[in-house]
C-alpha cells in the first residue's frame, strides 16, 4: 500500500517569486502550439542521461523488460529503465493542474530486494532550465502476488511542466539520479484536447458516489505533493499559519479547491499547490471524496 509518512504535510516554504504568479505563467507555455515546443533533441546545458558503456545489466528473470529504445540504469541496489535518447514525451495540458507528462514508472532493487521493513523509497523532481514546482513523491513495498523476491515497486512519474528535469530517487541505503528531457509529443489531441479513449469512458461512468473522509485521515494517503512559496505580500508581513481548504478528490485529483480558514493572504499560495497533489484511491470502485486539507505555513523563524 503506498502511504504518506505524516497526517499533514508541513510546507518549508522558500523565498522566492510568488506561487501563484508564476504558476500562471507555467501553464501558459505548456499551452504554446506544439510546433514551437516539440524541441526533439535536448538543449545545449540538458545533460541527459545516456547509456554509459558497459551499461548496468541485472541478473534475470525479472518481473519488467525492456522496450527497445529503453536501457537499465543504477546498480543492482537500486535500478529503474530509462529512453536510450534521454527523452521523455508527453502531452499538452488541458487545463491548470494537468501533468504534462504522467505515466507508470518502475523501480528495482535486488539482494536483497524491497522490504516492509526499511525506509520508503522517494523521489524528488527538480526543474534545471526554468521555473517549476519541485515535486516529491513516497512510496512503500506493498505486497503483491508476485513472486519476484519484493524486486519491484510500481509507482508513477509526473512532471508538471515541460523541460530539462533532474530525477533523484533514495530507498534505505542507496541514491539514483538522472536527468531527462521532457518535451511534446508528436501526436496531436482532438480538437477538444482529449483521447477518443478518454471520452468513452467518461461517458460510461456517469455519476459518482461522493462519500466524506476525514482530513487528517484522507492525508495519510498522499503520496505526490508541491510545495507552495509564500507570496511577497505573506513574506514582507511575516505571516504563518495554516490554510485549510475544502477539496473533493477525483482519481486522486484535488478539485473544486474552496477556502475555508487560516491567513487570507496564503489562501492561495496553498490552492494553487494542493492543485498538484496526487493521493492513492483506497477502494477500487470509482468514488468521490469529499475532505478538507491542511498546509501548514511555518513562521520564518523556525
Amino acid at each position: 500500500m503506498l502511504l504518506s509518512r505524516s497526517a499533514i504535510f508541513v510546507v518549508l516554504a522558500s523565498v522566492g517569486l510568488g506561487f501563484a504568479c508564476w504558476q500562471a505563467d507555467l501553464f501558459a507555455q505548456s499551452v504554446q502550439p506544439a510546433e514551437q515546443m516539440a524541441v526533439q533533441e535536448p538543449p545545449v546545458g540538458c545533460d541527459v542521461t545516456l547509456p554509459p558503456k558497459g551499461s548496468f545489466v541485472p541478473a534475470s528473470p525479472l518481473p519488467v523488460g525492456l522496450a527497445a529504445n529503453q536501457f537499465w540504469f543504477g546498480t543492482e541496489k537500486l535500478w529503474t529503465r530509462l529512453p536510450i535518447d534521454g527523452i521523455w514525451r508527453g502531452s499538452i495540458p488541458r487545463k491548470r493542474g494537468d501533468f504534462v507528462y504522467d505515466d507508470k514508472f518502475f523501480w528495482l532493487r535486488a539482494y536483497p530486494g524491497f522490504s516492509k521493513k526499511d525506509a520508503w523509497l522517494t523521489i524528488e523532481g527538480k526543474r534545471l532550465d526554468g521555473q517549476a514546482p519541485t515535486f516529491t513523491e513516497s512510496y512503500h513495498h506493498y505486497a503483491s502476488d508476485r513472486t519476484d523476491d519484493n524486486m519491484m515497486i510500481v509507482g508513477g512519474m509526473s512532471i508538471p511542466v515541460f523541460g530539462c528535469w533532474r530525477i533523484m530517487a533514495r530507498y534505505s541505503d542507496q541514491d539514483l539520479s538522472f536527468t531527462v528531457w521532457v518535451t511534446p509529443s508528436n501526436q496531436r489531441p482532438l480538437p477538444d484536447g482529449s483521447s477518443s479513449q478518454e471520452t468513452s469512458q467518461e461517458s460510461s461512468v456517469g455519476a459518482l458516489r461522493r462519500i466524506h473522509v476525514d482530513g487528517e485521515e484522507q492525508a495519510r494517503s498522499l503520496v505526490y505533493r508541491v510545495a507552495p512559496e509564500i507570496p511577497q505580500e505573506a513574506r514582507v508581513a511575516e505571516v504563518s499559519g495554516t490554510v485549510v481548504l475544502h477539496a473533493i478528490i477525483k482519481d486522486g485529483r484535488p478539485s473544486d479547491l474552496l477556502y475555508v480558514s487560516g491567513p487570507p493572504l496564503l489562501a492561495q499560495a496553498a490552492i494553487d499547490a494542493v492543485t498538484w497533489w496526487r493521493y492513492m484511491m483506497l477502494t477500487d470502485e470509482p468514488t468521490e471524496i469529499d475532505t478538507t486539507i491542511q498546509v501548514v505555513f511555518p513562521s520564518a523563524h523556525n
